[in-house]
């Protein structure tokens, strides 16, 4: 099955590793790519430890907001992606794994760096393995491909009053 947790609020990406985490319980195994992010997290501190976890990060030669990119730096990282998600169609296929998590996954569509077709074909091809895309907005294909649909609407945030991002709780 499919599950997608999108929305502009926290907790997607958590929620995906809550999910990975509850798998792993039960003796499952997880794949799980994170998209568009660089920097040293929590949840990749975790999970690139766990043995039943395969964490994986495509590389991206430039780093920051994607929005501070220039034409040439956007196709760069575009280039990036694509590689990227060519190993992991490469990895999970030599692997049995019971769930696979594409975080970011959505934003990554829609930045146009991936095409839908291209990760639906995934879920196509590994038909009896679960999967949980992230990311703030799907596209109407993938949600009519999926089987579970959770929004997480913000209400309120602190970054609404000008505090950043705090190491241990949003990365």
């Amino acid at each position: 099955m499919i599950h997608i947790y999108t929305g502009d609020g926290k907790g997607k990406t958590t929620a995906a590793i809550g999910l990975a985490i509850r798998n792993m319980g039960c003796d499952g195994m997880i794949f799980f790519a994170q998209f568009l992010k660089s920097s040293e997290t929590g949840e990749m501190n975790v999970l690139s430890k766990l043995d039943r976890v395969t964490f994986f990060r495509p590389f991206m030669r430039h780093k920051g907001f994607i929005f501070d990119l220039n034409e040439k730096q956007y196709r760069e990282i575009k280039e990036d992606i694509e590689k990227g998600f060519g190993e992991i169609k490469n990895t999970i296929s030599n692997n049995r794994f019971t769930l696979i998590v594409f975080d970011e996954i959505l934003d990554v569509i829609e930045l146009g760096f991936l095409s839908e077709a291209e990760v639906i074909a995934v879920f196509d091809q590994f038909p009896s393995s679960e999967f949980v895309i992230t990311g703030r907005k799907a596209t109407q294909a993938m949600k009519e491909r999926a089987d579970y649909i959770t929004v997480m609407k913000k209400e309120k945030h602190p970054f609404d009053k000008g505090i950043k991002a705090r190491k241990g709780i949003e990365y």
